[in-house]
């Protein structure tokens, strides 16, 4: 049965409508199942009598256009009823979606910037079942040390509780005290690398961010390099040049009690955990006993990690950005769970 170019028409948008509803819905994690989602496409509407598609057609126009346009208005610039059904498609053969920010925006629309404030310009866009999400290494990055600093707590004051008993009733808890044992130490080492991870991936996000939406030419060649090649410099160069290359105000005093105690106190632990070896540290950098080091983790140093590295991001990020009461978003979450087993105000001056 040949079908009519108005009927044709009617067709494409209802099938639009419905599409670019389901991802409406999808992102606002209204949708169940991708067996729910797919149904929007699923119709055959080439077979249902013209007055039902005019009755469709109806309702698309009127009640079902109103929510998506309220939807995009919310969340979007420029987003369309055919953009969203386009999107649809992309979805639908992954059963989710995840692009970056900027690859989004140039096929789409723009994403409102109220939407992700606090989170970075390189962000990726993640759609699926549980919605519209963003995600970006900062962020999940603090989520581990989260993680591995409740572990390290929970056993550690479990351990302490042995500490006081008799070495013949421990002995009865042998299996109990060792599965503890392991716990913390995977939970204190897991933490050690997450923060300096996590120091490594701000840094490199505010080289990134500052090199794509500012004017270099007034860098130096030697400090385009040095913000540009983030693979060959040092973590110590990074946190010394690149807060002052970006902002072009030195902010680091050699007596720095956070930059001493992270890089010289904490970055021997992390750097016996990366590069374990029985070989010793050259001298040139520190020259320690890197076994002996690696073995000396504890959750003591765990903590003074965290703490010196809050205090770090915070001194950066006030200097650079002058807003410290903006400081990322990631970054209060991460100081909101230290303060929960801590209670410690820091010195932001």
């Amino acid at each position: 049965m040949k079908i009519s170019k108005g009927r044709e028409r009617e067709i494409k948008k209802i099938r639009q409508a419905n599409r670019a509803a389901a991802v409406g819905k999808l992102m606002l994690g209204e949708i169940n199942s991708w067996q729910e989602f797919l149904e929007a496409d699923r119709q055959n509407l080439e077979n249902i009598p013209r007055s039902n598609i005019k009755a469709g057609l109806k309702d698309v126009q009127t009640r079902l256009t109103d929510e998506i346009k309220i939807f995009c208005k919310k969340n979007f610039s420029g987003m369309s009823i055919q953009n969203l059904s386009e999107l649809y498609e992309n979805i639908k053969k992954y059963r989710g979606l995840e692009m970056p920010l900027n690859v989004f925006e140039e096929n789409y629309a723009k994403i409102n910037k109220k939407v992700f404030k606090g989170n970075p310009i390189y962000l990726t866009v993640s759609i699926s079942l549980w919605g519209l999400q963003f995600k970006y290494p900062e962020h999940e990055l603090m989520k581990d040390i989260v993680e591995g600093l409740e572990i390290a707590s929970e056993t550690y004051i479990k351990l302490k509780k042995y500490e006081s008993q008799n070495h013949t009733e421990n002995i009865k808890n042998h299996i109990e005290i060792r599965s503890l044992v392991s716990k913390n130490k995977y939970a204190v080492r897991t933490t050690i690398i997450s923060c300096f991870n996590l120091m490594e991936a701000y840094l490199n996000g505010i080289a990134w961010t500052y090199i794509q939406i500012n004017d270099t030419s007034n860098l130096s060649n030697r400090q385009k390099k040095i913000l540009e090649d983030t693979t060959s410099i040092s973590i110590r160069e990074k946190i010394k040049k690149y807060p002052e290359i970006i902002s072009g105000k030195h902010l680091w005093e050699d007596n720095d009690i956070d930059f001493d105690q992270f890089i010289n106190i904490v970055k021997p632990f992390r750097d016996s955990l990366v590069h374990p070896s029985p070989f010793s540290a050259p001298e040139k950098f520190g020259g320690y006993d890197k076994l002996r080091v690696f073995y000396r983790i504890d959750y003591e140093i765990t903590v003074r990690a965290i703490f010196h590295l809050l205090n770090l991001i915070k001194k950066i990020h006030k200097h650079i950005y002058d807003k410290i009461d903006e400081i990322p978003k990631w970054l209060g979450e991460l100081e909101l769970c230290f303060n929960k087993y801590f209670k410690v105000e820091y010195n932001n001056s």
